[in-house]
């Protein structure tokens, strides 16, 4: 079952969405999922208006590889399904390894205004399930 409570405050505290309390009446989470075969955490829909992508990221999954692949899978989501936003979250035991590595790579490849990234640390994300 989804821990509504734990993704509400992932997304607006973590995260720093701004979107109205309204927006998160609904919340869907799917876990474990597939997409452009990259395996991703979590794939999390806000109210039909925000779409994220939880990803981890490690030696075996490389920032330069999946970041492009994600951003681009991300927005054609976001799009066909009618999003007004999209972040991709990327997530990583130790973050000097792949912060600046993610964000020079993001800010090459990203002119949409309305797709944002994140990289975080593992263990500050909440359990999305109960």
């Amino acid at each position: 079952m989804v821990n509504n409570e734990n993704i509400t405050t992932f997304v607006q505290r973590i995260l720093g969405c701004g979107c109205p309390e309204e927006v998160f009446r609904y919340i869907e989470c799917q876990s474990d999922i597939k997409i452009n075969d990259l395996a991703v955490k979590n794939r999390i829909n806000i109210g039909n208006r925000l779409l994220i992508y939880v990803a981890e990221v490690n030696e075996s999954a490389p920032v330069s590889r999946i970041l492009p692949l994600l951003c681009d899978a991300g927005k054609k989501d976001r799009d066909s399904s009618g999003f007004n936003r999209f972040r991709l979250v990327l997530a990583a035991d130790i973050l000097d390894d792949i912060k600046q590595d993610a964000e020079d790579i993001f800010k090459a490849i990203n002119e949409d205004e309305k797709m944002h990234l994140h990289v975080i640390l593992k263990n500050s994300i909440p359990a999305f399930a109960n």
